[in-house]
């Protein structure tokens, strides 16, 4: 891609200068009156943007007025109970967590038929008293 090409260049020695005598002027159509329709939008726009910032200092006010309930003024905290867990409630746990390892369909029977669901009734009825008890004193 190396040729040489001979570059011709516009020789105008000896022409003179002429200015282009016939010019049409384009005529631009008249601007349209848009003043009062740009500041009807502004408006609207200053209008709603006071009354997003109005709700959103709203909002914050009613979050900053409610009261936080902090961890330790719950009712039911083992701290504030000071009662031991009970050993038969310790023992029904460590009795749950012996399950078998196989996937045997005799295994996991076992398993089901050997879990005891008798006292978990009692268990949720006392549950739901207690939860019962703490609104109440609230």
């Amino acid at each position: 891609m190396t040729e040489n090409h001979e570059i011709i260049e516009p020789n105008f020695e000896g022409e003179e200068m002429r200015m282009p005598t016939e010019t049409k002027v384009p005529i631009l159509p008249a601007k349209a009156s848009g003043g009062i329709l740009n500041g009807l939008i502004i408006t609207l726009l200053f209008i709603i943007l006071v009354a997003i910032l109005a709700g959103l200092y709203y909002w914050y006010t009613i979050v900053m007025s409610t009261e936080i309930i902090q961890p330790d003024n719950l009712v039911g905290q083992p701290t504030e109970q000071n009662e031991p867990e009970s050993t038969t409630a310790e023992a029904q746990t460590q009795a749950l967590n012996v399950v078998s390892t196989s996937d045997e369909l005799t295994a996991i029977e076992a398993d089901v038929s050997s879990t005891n669901m008798d006292n978990l009734d009692a268990e949720l009825n006392a549950i739901d008293a207690e939860l019962n008890a703490a609104i109440e004193a609230q």
